[in-house]
C-alpha cells in the first residue's frame, strides 16, 4: 500500500508554476548608507572625461525611489535611477514594497514604520498608495481567474470519473470579527476532487464612501455623486454578518452554470449554520436537487460537545476512573476514525462506533470484542493478542463503569442514526476550506483594520493563487504587475512550496498521526489533574 499524500501535496505536485517563469540574475536589492558608501567611491573615483573629482546626490526623489546624480565641475550631471521604471515612469521600488508588505498582511502605516526604523525615506503618501492598491487589484484579476478555472475543468474531469451526479464542493464562511459581528466576510468553494477554490465571494455591510457622503444627502453634489458611485460601492450585503455564508453560498450555486457550465450536486458543510436549509429553499436548479454531506471532523467535534455537555449535566459523571476530558478526547477521536475508517458503508461505520464503546467497557472475565475488527494488524488489542495467540498474557485496562456506560447509550444511539451517517457516506471534510481561510488571515490579519478592497485583493490576487497552486504562482502576480523577478524570489517560492509538500506528507504518516494524538491526550490529561489540584481558577461569574 502507498503511503497517503494530502490534498494540498498532491495538487502543489499537479503545478509547477515556476517551470514558466523568467529570472534575472542581475536583479537584486541592497540596503545601504547612501552618505557613506558614496563619498567613499568619491574618494576613489574620478572623471573620465575630464579627469576632476566626481560628487554623488540624490534627484527626483518619489517614495523609496530616487536618482543617483553623478556630477564633476566640468562636464554634464548623470542621473541613474536607484532601481528600474516601470513604463519609464514609476519607480518599481515602490510598488514592490506595497505588494512585498500586503503579502505580510502590512498595508501603509506599517510601512510607514518599517521605513522609520530602518533610516529610510517616508515610502508613499495615502493617495498614492490607493492607486497602487488599484492597481494591483485591476492587474492581477486574470492570475486568479486563471488559477480557478484550471481547478475547475480538473474537478469537471474527476468528478465524471468518479461518476458524480453532479460536482461536490464544500463551502464555508470566515469573518474579520468573531461573534458574528463583523463588517466583513468571505465564502469559499473548494472542489472536493481537487482542493482547490472554485469561487469565491466577499462580502461587506460597510462602504466608509457611502458613510462620508451620508453627512450630505440633502446636497446636489450628493446626487451627482451617488450616480457616479452606485455601480462601485463597497457595500455588497444587508443583514447580519451570519447571513453572509447563506447568501454566498447561494449567489455561487445559482452562477454555476453561468460561469462554469455545472452543477454542484452536493455540499459538504458543517452544520453550524443554516446554510444548506437556505440553499434548499432557494432551488438553485430545476432538475437537481443539492445533497447534504456532513464534514466528518464536525461530526466528530459533536460526540465531543455532547460528552462535555453530559459531564456537566450529571453530577458524580466526571472524575478519575469515570468521564475524563481525557475519555472524551478518546471516544471522540474512536468516533471520527470508525466513520473515516468506514466511510463506504452505514453498517460497518455502525459496527466500529459501537465497537469503540464496547472496548472501552471490556474486562477479562467479560471481553466484549465480537464487534472490533480481527487480525494482528486491528486497532483493538484483544483482537491482535488473539490473532497472535497471545491472549494468556494479555490484561485489560481499567473498564468504564456501567453507570458511564448508561449515560453514554443514548448519545451513541443518536449520533450513529442511518440518516447521519448516510450524510457521512464518502468520507467528506472542510479541511480544505479552513485551511484556505488561515492562508487569508495570515495575509490579512483579523487585528488589522482595512477595508474591503484590501480583502479583495488578499482573497483574489494572493490568496487563491497560493493556496491552489503554491507560492510559485505568485511570481506571475509580480510578472503583471511589469515587475522583474531575480533570483532571490524564485529560489524563495520554489523552496517554500517543496518544503511545504515535503511536511505535508511527512505529517500524513502513521507515527506522525499517533504522536498527535498521544501529545493532546498527555495536554488533557494534565490539565484536568491540576483543575482537580487547584479547583477552577477562572470563569464566567466565578468571583461572585
Amino acid at each position: 500500500r502507498s503511503p497517503p499524500v494530502g490534498t494540498s501535496a498532491k495538487k502543489l505536485k499537479l503545478c509547477d508554476d515556476a517551470q514558466d517563469v523568467e529570472v534575472d540574475a542581475s536583479v537584486g536589492y541592497r540596503f545601504i548608507n547612501f552618505v557613506t558608501v558614496f563619498n567613499a567611491i568619491s574618494l576613489l573615483v574620478k572623471c573620465k572625461v575630464c579627469d576632476s573629482d566626481i560628487k554623488f546626490t540624490e534627484s527626483s526623489k518619489r517614495g523609496l525611489g530616487f536618482k543617483i546624480v553623478v556630477s564633476c565641475e566640468k562636464c554634464q550631471n548623470a542621473e541613474i535611477p536607484n532601481c528600474p521604471l516601470i513604463n519609464n515612469r514609476a519607480y518599481e521600488i515602490n510598488r514592490r514594497i506595497i505588494v512585498a508588505m500586503r503579502l505580510l498582511g502590512i498595508g501603509l502605516n506599517g510601512i510607514i514604520k518599517f521605513c522609520a526604523f530602518m533610516e529610510l525615506p517616508r515610502p508613499i503618501f495615502q493617495s498614492y498608495y490607493d492607486k497602487i492598491i488599484k492597481i494591483v487589484f485591476e492587474a492581477t484579476q486574470s492570475v486568479c481567474k486563471i488559477s480557478m478555472e484550471k481547478a475547475m475543468n480538473v474537478e469537471k474531469e474527476e468528478s465524471a470519473r468518479k461518476n458524480f451526479n453532479g460536482l461536490v464542493v464544500s463551502g464555508n464562511g470566515s469573518w474579520r470579527k468573531r461573534g458574528f459581528s463583523s463588517l466583513f466576510g468571505l465564502v469559499s468553494l473548494i472542489g472536493w476532487s481537487t482542493g482547490k477554490v472554485i469561487d469565491i465571494i466577499t462580502k461587506s455591510s460597510y462602504c466608509k464612501a457611502c458613510e462620508s457622503w451620508a453627512k450630505r444627502c440633502d446636497t446636489a453634489e450628493y446626487s451627482e455623486w451617488l450616480e457616479n458611485y452606485k455601480n462601485n460601492c463597497q457595500a455588497n450585503h444587508t443583514g447580519s454578518a451570519g447571513k453572509m455564508e447563506v447568501d454566498a453560498v447561494i449567489e455561487m450555486f445559482r452562477c454555476s452554470e453561468s460561469l462554469y457550465d455545472v452543477k454542484y450536486g452536493s455540499y459538504i458543510g458543517d452544520g453550524d449554520s443554516k446554510t444548506f436549509s437556505g440553499l434548499l429553499k432557494s432551488e438553485p436548479y430545476d432538475n437537481l436537487i443539492v445533497q447534504k454531506k456532513e464534514c466528518i471532523d464536525h461530526v466528530q467535534k459533536r460526540m465531543g460537545t455532547r460528552l462535555r455537555n453530559l459531564k456537566k449535566k450529571v453530577p458524580g459523571l466526571g472524575g478519575k476512573g469515570k468521564l475524563t476530558n481525557k475519555l472524551i478526547d478518546e471516544l471522540a477521536i474512536y468516533y471520527g476514525l470508525a466513520i473515516r475508517r468506514n466511510h463506504e458503508s452505514i453498517e460497518k461505520m455502525k459496527n466500529e462506533i459501537w465497537a469503540t464503546l464496547f472496548h472501552k467497557i471490556s474486562t477479562n472475565e467479560k471481553p466484549q470484542h465480537d464487534k472490533c475488527p480481527a487480525g494482528e494488524n486491528s486497532w483493538c488489542s484483544w483482537q491482535k493478542a488473539k490473532a497472535t495467540n497471545t491472549l494468556d498474557h494479555f490484561s485489560h485496562k481499567a473498564a468504564l463503569s456501567e453507570e458511564v456506560l448508561n449515560a453514554l447509550k443514548p448519545i451513541y444511539e443518536e449520533l450513529n442514526s442511518d440518516d447521519l451517517l448516510n450524510r457521512c457516506i464518502g468520507g467528506f471534510t472542510q479541511n480544505s476550506n479552513g485551511s484556505f481561510n488561515a492562508t487569508v488571515w495570515s495575509m490579512a490579519p483579523k487585528s488589522k483594520s482595512s477595508g474591503k478592497i484590501v480583502l479583495d485583493i488578499t482573497v483574489n490576487n494572493f490568496a487563491i493563487p497560493a493556496f491552489n497552486d503554491g507560492i510559485s504562482s505568485l511570481m506571475k502576480v509580480i510578472k503583471a504587475l511589469d515587475m522583474t523577478i531575480g533570483r532571490n524570489c524564485y529560489n524563495f517560492c520554489v523552496e517554500t512550496d517543496q518544503h511545504r509538500v515535503y511536511l505535508l506528507d511527512r505529517s500524513l504518516t502513521e507515527a506522525a498521526k499517533q504522536a498527535r494524538i498521544a501529545s493532546k491526550s498527555t495536554r488533557k490529561e494534565e490539565e484536568e489533574l491540576n483543575i482537580n489540584l487547584e479547583g477552577q481558577l477562572y470563569g464566567a461569574g466565578i468571583a461572585d
